[in-house]
């Protein structure tokens, strides 16, 4: 073998793998773009983990670290097209301001604010009557609760975006719900009541109760028609039912559990008495605990007494 193409093989071979990873290691971001563009804080964080992965050979675009903020964006944009307000046309501007009008920057961004301006329309204490715009029931019953109270009093409370996520806007699932509630009303924070997320769950499943009902007596009236009863005063009774479940997303906003509690129970009410109403027979519960407890306390009773 040609031990000269050899050498001229292998020194090169050995550069590449020993000194082009030390070289690569200090190359940042800022070395190019200290002077054409200021970094901010996210940035810098992203710049400092790119610099990581190129000292551990992990090859890196700038593309990535260099455009953070078009990227957040970016997210943003895909959450909102997956949102109710995307199917009904409800974009960036009614929420932000700005002229969509314009494609020019400056001028589509004129009167837009940082989240963090305190007169911005998405800063955190003007989000509800952002909001309020369009949903105007959801903002009357939220006045009324003592979130808005303690939020108007500049205190960090819950606001519309806290519940319903940023561009997405969707009902949260009850675990993710149950874990948001707990963050403030827990025995550790003594945020009263403390009791409030088990409270709203239990307030949540009996929504769920009450439009289970609702299906029995839709089911049990459509049965009584077939057979020619007449069912207008179940109807009567299922379209109460019917009109409390509807309003429950918007009563929610108070966020009065009792008082929700209490209309659900009314509409719980007013589906069965339709289902009553309709002829439907009343099943009869099988025996369960609650019986069996009863006639283990009994037979308690009985001995206790027998021996006295």
């Amino acid at each position: 073998m040609n031990f000269k193409k050899l050498y001229l093989f292998v020194i090169p071979f050995l550069f590449a793998i020993i000194f082009v990873p030390v070289a690569l290691a200090d190359n940042s971001c800022l070395n190019c773009h200290d002077k054409l563009s200021a970094f901010n804080e996210t940035e810098q964080q992203f710049n400092d983990i790119r610099l990581q992965h190129l000292a551990r050979d992990i090859p890196c675009s700038l593309q990535c670290h260099t455009t953070t903020l078009n990227n957040f964006a970016q997210s943003n944009y895909l959450q909102w097209t997956k949102s109710k307000h995307a199917l009904f046309n409800v974009t960036c501007n009614n929420c932000h301001g700005g002229n969509p009008d314009s494609d020019v920057k400056e001028t589509a961004h004129i009167g837009i604010l940082r989240s963090s301006d305190t007169n911005s329309t998405v800063f955190y204490r003007n989000v509800p009557e952002t909001c309020g715009k369009c949903h105007s029931d959801e903002l009357s019953q939220f006045k009324n609760s003592a979130h808005y109270q303690k939020l108007k009093a500049l205190q960090q409370a819950p606001t519309c975006d806290t519940c319903h996520r940023s561009h997405e806007f969707k009902v949260l699932n009850i675990s993710e719900f149950h874990n948001l509630c707990s963050q403030c009303h827990n025995i550790d924070m003594r945020i009263a009541p403390s009791d409030a997320p088990d409270r709203a769950i239990t307030a949540l499943a009996n929504a769920d109760k009450l439009t289970n009902e609702i299906k029995l007596a839709y089911n049990d009236i459509q049965q009584a028609k077939q057979k020619g009863t007449d069912v207008s005063a179940a109807q009567n009774d299922l379209n109460s039912a019917i009109s409390i479940r509807d309003g429950l997303p918007v009563l929610w906003h108070a966020f009065d559990l009792t008082s929700f509690g209490n209309v659900i129970d009314s509409g719980i009410a007013a589906a069965q008495k339709a289902q009553q109403e309709s002829g439907a027979p009343v099943s009869k519960p099988a025996p369960g605990f609650g019986m069996i407890a009863s006639i283990t306390g009994i037979i308690a009773i009985y001995l206790l007494l027998r021996r006295k």
